[in-house]
Formats: C-alpha cells, structure tokens, sequence
C-alpha cells in the first residue's frame, strides 16, 4: 500500500502493465513532459510518467503549471500514433474529451472544456493539457501528453493561481482519493489517442461541442496584434476555433490566440 496521501503506485503500475505501457513514478521531477520525451529517446518505448510534484512544470504557451506536492495529478503519456499533418491539432481537443468523461465517470458531473486544452468546474480551472510532440518518421509521431488535475488543492493554495480556479476537492467539499481517479484518467485517454482514425474528426468535433463550456457564446479571441470579439462557432475539422463576426467566420489555431470570455 501507498503511503497516507501519497499516489498507490502498485495499483497504477497493475493498470499501466494491463495497456501495455511502461512507467516512472517519482516524487519530484522538472517536467513529466520532457521526462517522457527523454526516456523515449533512450529506450524507445511508449510509457507513463507521473510525479507528486513539479519544479519546472509548463502550461500552454510556457505558463508555469502550480504544483504542491502530493496534491494534485501530474501525468505525462508518452504514446506513439500515425496520424496526418492536418489531425495534430485535435489530439489536446482528444485528450480533453477522454479527461472530462473520466471525471464525469467518477461523479464530476459539472466539468467542460474550453477551447483548445483546459478542464472547467463553474468557469474555474480545473485542469490543463499540454501536448508535445516528435516526428519519428513519415506521420508517424511520439506524443507526449501532459495533463494535470487539481484534486486536493484547499482555497488559499487556488487563490494563488493568476487565474479564477478550482479543485475536486472544493467540488466535492471533502478530499479526494488520487488513484483511482488517475487510473481512470490514463485509461480514459489511452483508450482515445489508440482508437483514434482521421475518418472519425466528425464525432470528436461534436463530442467536443456538447462539453464546450462556451460554445455559441461571445467569447474574445487575443491575438499579437489585438483582440477580436465573436460568436464561438465551435471547432474547425483541423482542431481550429471557428470565431464568426461580422466578416464570417475566421480560424485560429491555438498556437496563434489566446481565449477570453468577455466581462
């Protein structure tokens, strides 16, 4: 058995040997993203990282990631996928939709997402997504998918976050169990990133409208250049945003924008 409050590494390792992966657990590490991009580079196999903690722990865009120990779910999965040029955009819009039916699963019932990588609870952060990848050979690429989860965080550690957030545990009024969830978290996405074809971008565009927390309402596109406010129309078949104004509708991709809701 786990230590008290600590992740039962057992009981993940049984999950991860089941779907074939290996993994590292660690009680702290930099990154679990470039943890998984490095060990790949050594051994060549697909594999899980996950840590109590993180020293050097990144967003989308380079933002630092919170990370107390032993609070939280930090997780890297390291999967290698065939996939065309023009799907990469929806693996974080993937992997959000495999997250949020997860934590559904597991009495959740309030979490969306917001375009294109972050978990919601009542327009508070919940979570993020952070995908990195490296082309081995012709389409074929290793993913490494980076997700965290606040689970355990109390009001005085969220208030410290730039941004309005939230955890499990201040849903749930109680704490939470970290394992199990995780688990189920892991099996969740693998499942999707394995199953995954480009003939099925129709499907995931409508999953991922049905838990859009802002889908056909103004939101605020921030780009270099300035911001520009339009009617949330939902995702492009190439993982952009489709923001209609007065001029039609635009594409974005998320490399490019930033997304407010005005207020």
């Amino acid at each position: 058995m786990a230590p008290p409050g600590l992740i039962d590494a057992a009981a993940v390792a049984r999950c991860l040997h089941q779907l074939g992966l290996g993994w590292e657990y660690k009680q702290l590490t930099g990154s679990t993203n470039a943890d998984v991009l490095a060990s790949h580079g050594l051994q060549g196999r697909e594999l899980v990282v996950v840590s109590e903690s993180q020293s050097a722990g990144r967003g989308r865009r380079g933002r630092s990631w919170v990370s107390p120990l032993a609070r939280n779910i930090y997780c890297s999965i390291g999967l290698v996928k065939a996939l065309p040029v023009s799907c990469l955009g929806l693996v974080p819009v993937l992997t959000g939709v495999a997250l949020c039916h997860a934590l559904r699963e597991c009495g959740y019932a309030g979490v969306q997402l917001k375009w294109p990588n972050d978990l919601l609870c009542d327009g508070r952060k919940l979570g993020g997504i952070l995908i990195e990848s490296r082309l081995l050979q012709d389409d074929v690429y290793l993913f490494a998918i980076g997700f965290g989860i606040n689970v355990n965080m109390d009001g005085e550690e969220l208030a410290a976050i730039e941004r309005p957030a939230t955890s499990l545990a201040q849903i749930a009024a109680s704490a939470v169990e970290r394992t199990p969830l995780l688990i189920s978290a892991l099996q969740s996405v693998i499942a999707a990133i394995r199953d995954f074809e480009a003939e099925a971008s129709d499907k995931l565009i409508e999953a991922f409208a049905s838990l859009d927390a802002y889908h056909e309402q103004e939101i605020e596109v921030v780009t270099a250049e300035g911001s520009i406010r339009g009617i949330n129309r939902g995702m492009a078949p190439g993982g952009q945003l489709r923001l209609e104004t007065s001029a039609g509708i635009s594409l974005f991709s998320a490399a490019e924008i930033s997304l407010r809701v005005p207020g």
